[in-house]
């Protein structure tokens, strides 16, 4: 009797201790955060990151833009053939450098956020890591506390529960509960697995969560001094491009301020010109007059020549006379500068005049309501250059009176506002003039070979800085020099 009192005493106990310990349980294993809440948080980052790379990607394409205009401009600036090709690259590396810009600030902004959004990440999953470790360490403790019951009830193993059973229905009952029991500790154990796992895999995703913080503060940074070197590159561009604009309207303020002056000057010097052109055919008329004077003059000689020889070799009975023929040979100037030198080639008759310049800042064409007739050559540090001659010929005019070296805001005077030049006759109705000179070390009736050293580029006669004026004329009409160089 006593036995079986006891025996149920046993099984009650135990019976009790396990609707405790699923009792402490029941609600241990329930999650802070929905997977579904997880991923509508991460969904913000990674559509911020779909647009970062995308700028990125942008920004290089647009790096690589800058890199290969960059080559042009560098290429092209002292090629005069290539001047159109030159401003075209310049214009659009100013664009280029703008979108270039607008990407960076996007992509700052982008960055900016991403940045936010992660640190409110960061800090939202150092909040749920806490807690999984909280459910982690209660749900062992509840295990503890499971087995402690067992073993208060006196039966420290499934096995010492079934070997202790009294008769065939304390052992069916036994071995359900135990059934019970097994089941609850596969559940339990299956959770805190579980738990563990997902504690692991927030604890990674933290883990990357810095690293890309990290990592993306470091990109902002770059991308910000980006950002300022490539406003720095915009305002440089823009700032070559406004001292051309605030030069033409210098230029033509000053034009304006000293237009009837000018006007009268390059009147007076086309006058003279074309006076001189005049004179120039008479010259040429009177010597080809000449050249066939003395041509009819030599055929005469030749003619008594050879009949005085046929009248001696007939006196002399067959006796041979013998005549001399006299050759001419002339000096050539040595050329002094090469064009070839700087990938120069020639496209005419002519050479450029200013080897190693190769920038016309204005070209032919109506300016200001005055026709400019040649191309004004200029590039930075050209000042006493070397002016050479375009082609072979003869100096038919030189002025070199002018003393008003350097830039002014209106004519001198002096040239016609040409202030030291020359002019060339390069035969066939070809001329060539070259003003502003510092000086012009040719003479009226000099005779140059192509590349010969005329002068050297200043800034005299009406010019606002130093520069050579440049013409080519046929027949005493103005041709557009480019058309020729």
């Amino acid at each position: 009797m006593k036995t079986g009192i006891f025996t149920m005493k046993r099984v009650l106990a135990f019976t009790i201790a396990v609707v405790a310990s699923m009792t402490m349980l029941a609600g241990g294993t329930q999650p802070v955060m929905t997977a579904q809440n997880a991923s509508a948080e991460s969904q913000a980052i990674k559509n911020n990151k779909k647009k970062i790379s995308s700028a990125k990607d942008k920004i290089s394409e647009l790096e690589q833009k800058q890199a290969d205009l960059d080559k042009q401009i560098n290429s092209t600036k002292d090629d005069i053939s290539k001047e159109e090709e030159n401003q075209k690259a310049i214009q659009e590396q100013i664009e280029t450098v703008q979108e270039t810009i607008l990407t960076l600030e996007d992509s700052i902004t982008d960055l900016e956020t991403e940045i936010a959004d992660l640190e409110e990440a960061i800090a939202k999953s150092e909040i749920k890591i806490k807690n999984k470790r909280t459910e982690i360490e209660n749900g062992v403790v509840d295990f503890k506390q499971r087995l402690r019951a067992m073993y208060v009830a006196g039966n420290s193993s499934y096995t010492d529960i079934l070997i202790g059973s009294t008769d065939f229905y304390d052992m069916l009952m036994k071995i359900e509960l135990v059934k019970r029991v097994a089941d609850h500790d596969n559940t339990m154990i299956d959770g805190l697995v579980e738990l563990k796992g997902e504690y692991e895999s927030q604890e990674a995703e933290l883990e990357a969560n810095k690293t890309e913080l990290e990592t993306n503060k470091t990109t902002l940074e770059e991308q910000k001094a980006y950002h300022t070197e490539q406003k720095k590159k915009l305002d440089d561009l823009y700032a070559k491009s406004q001292a051309v604009i605030d030069q033409l309207e210098e230029d033509k303020a000053a034009y304006e301020a000293n237009k009837e002056q000018i006007n009268k000057e390059q009147e007076d010097f086309e006058t003279q010109l074309q006076k001189l052109y005049k004179e120039q055919e008479q010259i040429k008329k009177k010597e080809e007059e000449e050249r066939k004077k003395k041509e009819e003059e030599e055929r005469k000689r030749r003619e008594d020549e050879e009949r005085r020889q046929q009248q001696q070799q007939q006196n002399n009975n067959g006796n041979s006379s013998s005549s001399n023929a006299n050759g001419n040979t002339s000096n050539s100037g040595q050329s002094s500068t090469n064009n070839g030198d700087y990938n120069y080639t020639d496209k005419s008759q002519f050479t450029w005049p200013v080897p190693g310049y190769y920038h016309i800042s204005y070209g032919v064409g109506w300016r200001w309501g005055a026709y400019h007739k040649g191309i004004d050559i200029w590039s930075p540090g050209i000042r006493g250059a070397k002016i050479c001659a375009a082609a072979e010929g003869t100096v038919i005019l030189v002025s070199n009176t002018c003393t008003h070296d350097y830039g002014k805001n209106g004519s001198c005077g002096c040239g016609g506002g040409y202030g030291n030049y020359c002019i060339i006759d390069h035969g066939n109705g070809y001329w060539t003039l070259y003003g502003h000179s510092q000086y012009m070390s040719v003479t009226q009736g000099q005779h140059v070979n192509k590349g010969d050293v005329l002068g050297i580029v200043g800034s005299t006669g009406y010019s606002t800085g130093d520069h050579l004026h440049f013409e080519v004329r046929l027949n005493g009409v103005a041709q557009n020099p480019s058309n020729y160089v």
